[in-house]
Parts: structure tokens; sequence; C-alpha cells
């Protein structure tokens, strides 16, 4: 009994395997862009960015976030930078008021998802789920 259920999951995980290559080969999308607006907001910046890569990597997509830090006084920008070097992540430091203009307006061609994390409500436009 144990040796058949053994063979009926793996032959669906080994199914599950060969469609997650076979949709990845056949899906050579532009990463999605993804533009976090950030301050003091170091109880969720960690959370916000693993789920963040996490779910657009188990859904096949790429996902390349840029961070704007309003001027932390937290340890927002060394979570940050910590987490920068695992994934792909640019964090830049805003020392204007028109930087996330700038940004919007570099990309204008390409759609970019604004959260601030701030406000709360934005947190639902974060594409995870």
């Amino acid at each position: 009994m144990w040796i058949g259920l053994l063979c009926i999951f793996g032959c669906y995980g080994v199914s599950i395997i060969m469609l997650h290559l076979l949709l990845r080969k056949g899906m050579k999308k532009k990463p999605a862009t993804v533009l976090l607006v950030t301050k003091n907001n170091q109880n969720q910046i960690e959370w916000v960015i693993r789920s963040l890569f996490f779910f657009s990597r188990v859904r096949g997509n790429q996902v390349r976030a840029t961070i704007i830090d309003e001027g932390s006084s937290d340890d927002t920008r060394e979570i940050i930078e910590r987490l920068s070097q695992t994934y792909a992540l640019e964090l830049r430091l805003q020392s204007d008021y028109d930087a996330v203009d700038r940004f919007l307006s570099q990309h204008d061609e390409d759609p970019v998802v604004l959260v601030h994390l701030s406000n709360r409500e934005e947190l639902v436009k974060i594409p995870v789920v």
C-alpha cells in the first residue's frame, strides 16, 4: 500500500515539475517592475520583499523591485541592503519630493506597481497573491 501511494505522489510531483519547466520555457516575459516607497517600515519591509519574490518565483514570473527610502531613522535601510544581496533590489534614497515622479517618467513604457508601505490600504497592490 505504501509503495502504491509513493508511486502516485511521485508521478504527481514529476508531472508538476515538468509542467513548471514547460511553462517557464514558453513564457519569456519582461520582468514586472514594483516600486516600494518606505519610511520607517522595519517591521514589515522584510516580509514584503520576501513574499514578493517568493510568490513571483512560484508563479514563474520575474520581478524587479526598486525601493525609495524617504529618510528612515530605524533599521529599514539596513534590512533592505542585507536583502539586496539575495534579491534583485535597487535602493534609492529620496533627497527631493519628485523622486517617485522621476522614476515613473523613466519607466513610462513599462507598467509599474507603486506601493507606499506606510499606507496599509496600498499593501493589497503588491502582486504576491
